[in-house]
């Protein structure tokens, strides 16, 4: 058993002076590192034989101070829980135990201390070193104080010069970092309800710069949550931040960590972290510098999100005055164009030359087709060949939209702008612009010009024709159905207004019924152009012309050359047929008059016409009758007045009544009829030859056209004969 150590058995007053002397100057260097060495080697002085370590409390554990920065607990000392609050010099089973800062610094001496004691040196020595301990802290917190404010400063002055959020978020992690003696820092700002790593400095994990935290996760998510600083010793031993990222922080090595919120008013904006790995305590002091430097992050950051938004309202302003300022110009170029285009309609140009001023305004191509697809005028380069099929099939897809639209042709024939030609609701067809040189917007424009200039000339050309048409309505239906005197004025009218009504001709009249059930009901107007399309495409190649075309509400009267029976028939057929597919729901009604040898035989040629409808009529279906082949109901028709019988005996049997031997004639027909047809039992009733009745027949066929070994025309004449007599009667 060891004998107990005197006190300071082998130490001098000089020895301890000395040693009291290096403490001393240690400490007037502010150098914890020599005061904490010269420490341990004062103490083995004093007690001889021994071996002294200096500890200190960190991450929960009295660790030796040279080890503070390996962040390993293998260099942990252990000692009692209550050795926090020991006071004096006390043995504690193999070590004698001196306390500078009570539950923060302490030296330990072990190694054959069973019999040292308390005693004056180790005191004098003890609050020597203490006091050297608070003059060390009073110049480290000094030199920080300034070398914080000088940070600040530095932090300040490039963050608060800079407008990139970027490099404001790099400056105040690096000052950061080497401000709080950190081995990682990083800045999360708020996306949403969540904090999102924006910049990260000193990690290892690639996860760690893309860290995500909501409310209450980890250290980050608890200062989003609570608004305020915060901090943890040992991270995974912590039981006040959730486990969500312990396995990043087993990654990082990461032991202690501090938080500060980045605040914009009110409002939590982001946080600024710095983490160590090692075991240690944040003082009050590194809370404050932190928030120091999480408030002039949170200033710079909204100096360049306000800068941002200012750069971006100016450039927005600029970009807008740009706009206007081209807009400006399109109008006033606009304006000129639309001018140019009224003025060019005033003087009596047509869509060519409208065409013409508005490529020439947008030197590129711009177009007019009809609903067919077919150009009406076209200004450019011509080339209409190459982009037409694409066009067409383009257009198919447009529908009937009133705005413009674009059409995209590919790369050889461009993008064209595309707006409706449209009068009274009617679509006439498509103006095209192509948009390569003025762009879209101005493109669209100047076709909307054409559109209403083009628009205005079609107005314009169908007045002119709605008022000859009035015309020529008006002269015709007097020709046709006034008395002699409006007959023959409108007769010599036709001639000034173009109307050919020499030589032979045919009257047809069309009679449209009303609407069925789910058909078309447009205006009058519309009406009549289709109809003048229909007959005009209707028209055949063997006539030499349609003579006049006339409409009176829904009875269509067309006058043309004379064909032979045959054609007109078949003319008449496909006329009907063709008004009734494209006038959808309507019944249709054709009636054709016989042969016309002159304008003032279209009374006669009306009267035909309408007596030919009364036939179709009798149909109850859409057709067409031509007056020749009207028949017995024709015939039948046609004598209900005494005006009608008379063209009925003129068209049958015209040139008998005219002959010299007529009444001979007459009496053989009759008698040739009244004996069933036997021309030996006409010539016993006449008392002559059958030759003379045989030659007095063929001479009444040769006459009437008729061919009397046919019933039909056999009828014809029986009947001719019973009006002739009637009439005969009725003069006597």
């Amino acid at each position: 058993m060891a004998a107990p150590h005197p006190a300071n058995p082998v130490t001098t007053r000089s020895e301890l002076s000395a040693s009291l002397a290096s403490i001393i100057a240690a400490a007037s260097r502010g150098l914890y590192e020599l005061l904490f060495a010269e420490t341990e080697r004062a103490f083995a002085r004093i007690i001889p034989g021994v071996a002294s370590r200096v500890l200190m409390r960190s991450g929960g554990a009295w660790r030796e101070w040279s080890a503070l920065n390996a962040g390993q607990d293998r260099f942990a000392v252990a000692l009692p829980e209550d050795s926090l609050g020991w006071d004096r010099v006390r043995r504690h089973d193999s070590i004698l135990f001196v306390p500078i800062s009570i539950g923060a610094i302490c030296v330990v001496v072990d190694g054959g201390v069973e019999g040292v004691e308390a005693s004056d040196d180790l005191d004098i020595l003890r609050q020597c070193v203490e006091l050297a301990l608070q003059n060390c802290e009073l110049q480290r917190i000094a030199s920080q104080n300034l070398d914080e404010v000088q940070s600040l400063q530095r932090v300040a002055t490039r963050m608060l010069k800079s407008h990139d959020i970027s490099e404001i978020l790099l400056n105040i992690t690096q000052e950061a970092k080497r401000l709080l003696d950190s081995d990682i820092c990083g800045v999360l700002l708020r996306e949403g309800d969540e904090v999102v790593m924006r910049r990260c400095v000193g990690n290892h994990s690639v996860e760690t710069a893309s860290l995500r935290m909501k409310p209450g996760q980890g250290l980050a998510g608890r200062v989003l949550e609570h608004r305020e600083p915060a901090s943890v010793e040992d991270y995974i031993a912590s039981e006040t931040i959730s486990r969500d990222f312990f396995h990043l922080a087993q990654v990082e090595m990461v032991r202690s960590a501090l938080a500060a919120p980045l605040l914009d008013r009110a409002e939590v904006i982001g946080v600024l972290e710095v983490w160590r790995r090692r075991p240690s305590t944040f003082t009050q002091m590194d809370s404050s510098r932190l928030v120091a430097l999480a408030n002039l992050a949170s200033i710079a950051i909204e100096n360049a999100n306000l800068y941002t938004s200012q750069r971006s309202m100016v450039d927005e302003l600029a970009r807008a005055n740009e706009a206007l300022n081209q807009r400006y110009d399109a109008v006033r170029n606009l304006s000129s164009l639309t001018q140019s285009l009224l003025q060019m309609l005033l003087q009596g140009g047509g869509l060519a030359a409208i065409v013409a001023s508005a490529s020439s305004f947008l030197e590129t191509d711009v177009a007019i087709l009809d609903q067919n697809l077919q150009v009406r005028a076209w200004g450019g380069s011509g080339n209409t060949t190459a982009v037409l099929p694409a066009m067409a099939s383009a257009l198919g897809s447009v529908g009937a939209s009133r705005s413009a639209d674009r059409l995209d042709l590919g790369e050889q024939d461009g993008c064209w702008v595309v707006q409706p030609l449209l009068i009274e609701g009617e679509p006439l067809g498509w103006v095209l612009g192509r948009a390569d040189r003025r762009g879209f917007d101005v493109t669209e424009l100047a076709v909307a010009q054409v559109v209403m200039v083009a628009a205005l000339y079609q107005l314009e050309q169908r007045a002119a024709s709605r008022a000859r048409a009035e015309t020529i309505d008006a002269l015709v239906w007097d020709i046709i159905q006034g008395d002699e005197a409006a007959q023959a004025s409108a007769i010599d009218r036709a001639a000034e207004n173009k109307i050919e009504l020499t030589g032979p001709m045919r009257l047809f009249i069309c009679e449209l019924g009303p609407s069925r059930v789910g058909g078309s009901d447009r205006s009058a107007s519309a009406v009549r152009r289709q109809i003048t399309q229909v007959i005009s495409d209707a028209k055949p190649s063997s006539m030499e012309r349609i003579r006049a075309i006339t409409l009176r509400g829904l009875t269509v009267a067309i006058i043309c050359s004379d064909e032979p029976l045959d054609d007109a028939e078949r003319w008449a057929d496909r006329l009907a047929r063709t008004l009734m597919d494209e006038l959808a729901g309507r019944l249709v009604l054709v009636g054709g008059s016989s042969r016309c040898a002159e304008a003032r035989g279209l009374t006669v040629a009306y009267r035909e016409s309408l007596i030919a409808l009364d036939v179709v009529r009798q149909l109850g279906r859409s057709g067409a009758v031509v007056y020749d082949r009207a028949g017995v109901v024709g015939m039948l028709l046609s004598l209900r007045h005494e005006a009608g019988m008379q063209r009925f005996l003129e068209l049958n049997l015209g040139d008998l009544l005219r002959e010299k031997q007529r009444d001979v004639l007459l009496e053989t027909l009759r008698a040739f009829f009244d004996t069933n047809c036997s021309q030996e039992a006409a010539a016993q009733r006449l008392g002559v030859h059958r030759k003379t009745i045989s030659y007095r027949l063929d001479k009444v066929a040769e006459l009437t056209g008729l061919d009397l070994s046919t019933h039909d025309d056999r009828l014809v004449a029986d009947l001719s004969l019973y009006v002739y007599r009637l009439l005969a009667g009725q003069r006597t």
